[in-house]
């Protein structure tokens, strides 16, 4: 039977109306209010960074952002709430590099990196290694001689078992051949304490944490897990540097979109955290917090996830971590 002409260019013009009202919906994204969901408690600086970004979003967008703390099961709460959310653009997850290390710490994780689009790593999370001012050792150098000769006698603290202090703690011992004893914390500001009075010999944390606690002369830092050294400290060496080059890992911030977004509206996020990222005063706020702004794009920020999962997993196998 030949085809009704009028039926088939009712269909197609159908079909142009469906493609013309998807555009537009997408081009006049976003139309409501948006949520960002945080996998740490509020009022910290994950928390600060998610509102800086948060407030620059809806002045430009005129839409109402709200920031959600989600806090609980090392970022697994926020992260299965914002996958689970409607493909739209109006629920995104802004987490940190706890994301990477539930997928290379847990057998089963709850979820996959392909449940999210990567939207922006907005900022970069150096991780430093900080001593009490009594002990002699002034660097990593004279840190591991001293370990040589005191195995299973000395020991570091973490922010808790699976994080990026106890996973770079545990790596060091291995690369240099050093037995330091973990012992986790709930959060960097527990362990000062125990670091102040000699109970415990080093400990981990963020350098916005440490920065505040140097001027005090109590505590000093010994090296950092960033890509190259800090403005404001500049004579501490990376890991790299002082030769521990497979820790060297710092953490991040970054937002995601779950996976299936439309296209048009990933890349209007991109833009504009990309835009708002760059603002002199936001890169204040950002070195203000002990980060480092970046703002890269979409298919940079996955490059970035692939390479640490690599790195990140490496060290964790080598070092046989696990999440109790």
């Amino acid at each position: 039977m030949t085809p009704n002409p009028a039926r088939r260019l009712a269909v197609a013009a159908l079909g142009a109306l469906c493609l013309a009202g998807t555009a537009a919906a997408q081009d006049a994204f976003p139309s409501r209010p948006i949520r960002v969901l945080i996998p740490t408690a509020a009022g910290g600086n994950m928390d600060l960074l998610a509102r800086t970004v948060a407030e620059k979003l809806q002045a430009a967008w005129g839409q109402q952002v709200i920031v959600e703390s989600r806090a609980g099961a090392n970022t697994v709460l926020a992260t299965q709430a914002v996958a689970k959310s409607p493909a739209d653009g109006y629920t995104a997850l802004f987490t940190l590099s706890g994301f990477v290390q539930n997928l290379v710490l847990q057998a089963n994780p709850p979820y996959k990196m392909t449940d999210f689009t990567p939207v922006s790593m907005v900022a970069s999370f150096p991780i430093a290694l900080a001593a009490s001012t009594s002990m002699p050792a002034n660097d990593l150098t004279e840190f591991v001689k001293a370990a040589k000769d005191k195995p299973g006698r000395m020991s570091f603290g973490s922010y808790g078992v699976g994080s990026s202090g106890h996973i770079i703690g545990q790596g060091l011992n291995k690369l240099a051949g050093i037995d330091v004893v973990h012992v986790p914390y709930k959060g960097e500001a527990a362990s000062l304490p125990d670091l102040v009075s000699g109970q415990i010999q080093l400990a981990y944390g963020s350098v916005g944490f440490y920065a505040r606690q140097v001027p005090t002369g109590k505590v000093k830092l010994i090296a950092v897990a960033s890509p190259q050294r800090l403005k404001d400290f500049p004579t501490v060496p990376t890991f790299a540097e002082a030769g521990y080059g497979d820790v060297n890992l710092a953490g991040w911030g970054g937002l995601f979109l779950p996976a299936g977004t439309p296209a048009a509206v990933v890349e209007k996020w991109t833009q504009e955290v990309r835009r708002i990222t760059a603002m002199p005063d936001v890169q204040k706020r950002i070195l203000d917090m002990g980060f480092v702004p970046v703002g890269n794009s979409g298919p940079e920020f996955a490059k970035d996830l692939a390479a640490e999962i690599q790195k990140w997993g490496a060290v964790v196998r080598a070092n046989n971590i696990k999440m109790e």
